[in-house]
């Protein structure tokens, strides 16, 4: 079904702009027949339109619906509402001050920069709203996505920047300038909004059947929020107590976590490798989270320093090390060395006394003196380093981190007659060995296990697909996240340790049997779950073994067997399942069903790969065909404190964009540079090529795109993509 059909009657998009001399705003019904702008200037002042309509929305309580609007728009708009409101109780006839409402926007925005934007309780607004920025979370720095963004996302026609900058006086053309802006920007709004009507109708069911309002809420804060109403049933005062000055969250902060208190009963090893691992985990205590599986010393790291890899650090001194140089580099780097290098430099010698060393010489025979010259040396201080925790097992090496675990093999390996690529996943993991193992955050008490478990059986009730289960499942995964937030009622940082680290753990046992039992070679590992290669023969060994483990940790594995997998990394890889046409693509190789905050650049750069890896299709012959020209553009976004400018080479004229572009590698056009401020201490503007090698042709407007391609840069792109599989994968013990 076409997005634009799929709409809620009265549902009102909008957008406001405002400068010193101009308020505009612009709204559409979210079928598209009511479209309006209104001017509030020097020129027209339209104030009584607009309250108009502004009261209509309220009496009938339909919605407006906004990108970032709860954070920037409706604030505005709420204040202009409160002005009239008390125009109209004192008997004076209100007009709108477009100065007053830009002073206004600067105050909200100033918020919004100080890292709280002051936003209306639900329960205070005027008018119902939805927010666009809220529902997808892009207040999340990790998916921190803009408007313009979106556009080049939702492959429109026209992307089009704020046309003037900040605190301008704009002429008459300019405000009609302007009005277009604000009118293309409710347009691009409302085609995001088409695709979101299901998760807004979701949320009024949510709404409708769980008593809270999660109109504007991302979907891990539904299900958080769910679960927390489930704990507030058992035990009412679970996360707040109220004070004289309010509420207060209830937390469990930690001075310091003695990890061998963390550790699992259960958690045993049959190699030095993971002994060493276990043991090292055993002697740690910390006082923060934050770096705790990072940046370790060979010295800290003891005999697990014997299996993992380092890599080496070094600290130049500046004169050759005196004794007590020597004693101090030593003793910030038990193990540490120093190493001499000798340079092509040269440097008199001096005796104890200071005095130049003369030498000797012969010169056409007779003996001359001269200076004595020998290469400089420079001194540094060594030391190992083990930069992310890590273990080396058959030629394996598993990263551990606060995230979870991971590592992959780098190439290419297939099912052969002899072998498989078996898959096993946890379900669920993190929630689960909270159930599993009665864990909970300390002031939550043990009855939070009793929820979560309730919470996780929640979800079955739901298809796996469904807004319904992926709400729930999000929030059974946030409590991990939380725990280690210091905003959030859940927090509990040894709650954070026991499930990442007993998390990990548990997966290394269960590798260490499949390898030891079963002679099996570890092909990749990421958070919960790991691949690996097996002979056929022993694949019930292997289903028996990890059966035991499901037995003695209380968690659930799911099995799957892949044809053959590609990889560059653990994050970038194709797995193909065994009915040969499924295939899980990730990182670099996606390009379908992607999530709005990703980049959608070069699309076909991922599509040919495919292809070419898959199916043996000539990839040049593949992106020459193809003429969908969306697939080949790039954007790039720069900060309002930047600015973006095309290069002519000939004439060295540039042309300035805007810091929001579309583009394309062509056969003309120019070099694309970002202008970045000066740093501190520097008057001199810093310049940085987009796109080193490349002419690009800037296309933010559709219409002007031809077919001048220069199909070499893809080309390249996809060669980089192919390359790592070109290598089988292979084990050297």
């Amino acid at each position: 079904m076409s997005t634009e059909k799929n709409y809620i009657p009265n549902d009102y998009i909008f957008d406001i702009e405002t400068y010193p001399n101009v308020f505009t705003l612009a709204t559409s019904s979210s079928d598209g027949k009511v479209v309006r702008v209104w001017e509030v200037s020097d020129r027209m002042n339209q104030t009584q339109e607009i309250l108009s309509y502004l009261r209509h929305l309220a009496k009938n309580k339909w919605r407006q619906v906004g990108f970032n609007n709860l954070g920037f728009d409706y604030p505005v708009l709420h204040a202009i509402m409160e002005q009239a409101k008390e125009a109209k109780r004192q008997g004076i006839q209100y007009y709108i001050d477009a100065n007053d409402v830009y002073n206004i926007a600067m105050a909200q925005i100033q918020t919004a920069r100080d890292g709280f934007a002051k936003i209306v309780k639900s329960e205070d607004e005027i008018i119902p709203k939805i927010d666009l920025f809220k529902i997808n979370h892009f207040d999340n720095k990790a998916k921190a996505t803009s408007l313009k963004i979106l556009e080049f996302n939702m492959r429109s026609e026209n992307i089009e920047d704020l046309p003037f900058p900040v605190g301008k006086y704009l002429s008459n053309s300019e405000i009609d300038v302007l009005k277009h802006y604000n009118l293309h920007d409710v347009a691009e709004t409302k085609k995001f909004y088409h695709h979101n009507v299901g998760a807004i109708r979701l949320r009024e069911d949510l709404t409708n059947k769980y008593g809270f309002n999660c109109m504007n809420l991302s979907d891990t804060d539904i299900g958080t929020k769910f679960f927390m109403q489930k704990i507030e049933k058992v035990k009412p005062d679970a996360f707040y107590t109220q004070n004289s000055w309010g509420r207060q969250k209830k937390q469990t902060k930690r001075s310091k976590i003695v990890i061998k208190d963390c550790l699992f009963d259960y958690v045993k090893f049959e190699t030095d490798h993971f002994k060493a691992l276990h043991n090292w985990f055993s002697r740690q205590v910390i006082t923060e989270t934050k770096g705790v599986f990072s940046d370790i010393e060979e010295s800290d790291l003891g005999e697990l320093s014997k299996y993992c890899e380092m890599i080496t650090k070094k600290v130049k001194f500046k004169t050759k090390p005196t004794e007590k140089d020597l004693i101090l580099f030593k003793k910030e780097h038990p193990l540490g060395w120093v190493e001499e290098v000798e340079l092509k430099a040269m440097e008199i010698v001096r005796d104890e006394n200071g005095e130049i060393v003369k030498e000797e010489y012969l010169d056409n025979g007779v003996v001359k003196s001269r200076s004595k010259k020998v290469p400089k040396i420079s001194y540094y201080g060594c030391y190992n380093v083990a930069e992310t925790l890590n273990v080396v097992f058959k030629d394996f090496r598993i990263d551990l981190g606060l995230g979870g675990l991971h590592g992959a093999k780098k190439g290419t390996i297939k099912e052969s007659e002899t072998h498989s690529i078996m898959s096993y996943d946890v379900a669920s993991m993190y929630p689960n060995i909270a159930i599993a193992n009665r864990v909970y955050p300390e002031h939550l008490g043990e009855s939070f296990c009793d929820s979560y478990e309730d919470f996780y059986n929640e979800r079955k009730k739901f298809s796996k697909g469904t807004p319904e289960n992926l709400a729930i499942k999000l929030g059974l995964n946030s409590v991990y996240g939380k725990s280690n937030d210091k905003y959030s009622p859940f927090l509990d940082p040894m709650y954070t340790m026991k499930i990442t680290i007993n998390g990990q753990l548990s997966l290394c046992m269960l590798m260490e049997q499949i390898v030891l039992q079963c002679n099996a070679r570890l092909i990749m590992a990421n958070t919960d779950g790991f691949e690996f290669y097996i002979e056929k023969s022993k694949e019930d060994l292997a289903k028996s073994i990890v059966a035991d483990w499901e037995k003695t940790v209380g968690l659930q594995m799911e099995l799957v067997m892949y044809k053959a997998m590609y990889i560059r990394d653990v994050n970038n890889y194709y797995s193909v399942y065994d009915d040969n046409e499924t295939v899980k693509m990730k990182g670099a190789y996606e390009f379908q069903d992607l999530a709005w905050h990703k980049n959608f650049s070069a699309l076909i750069v991922p599509m040919a790969v495919k292809q070419a890896v898959l199916h043996g299709v000539d990839y040049k012959q593949f992106v020459k065909s193809h003429k969908d020209a969306y697939d080949f553009m790039l954007r790039v976004k720069v900060p309002r404190n930047c600015s973006l400018v095309l290069v002519d080479e000939e004439t060295e004229n540039q042309e300035s964009l805007q810091n929001v572009c579309r583009y394309y590698p062509s056969e003309q056009g120019g070099k694309l540079i970002k202008i970045m401020p000066p740093l501190e201490g520097s008057t001199e503007f810093r310049r940085m090529n987009v796109e080193s090698n490349w002419k690009v042709m800037p296309c933010n407007n559709m219409s002007k795109f031809n077919w001048n391609i220069n199909y070499e840069y893809y080309y390249q792109e996809i060669e980089k993509l192919i390359e790592p599989f070109n290598q089988q994968i292979e084990w050297s013990n």
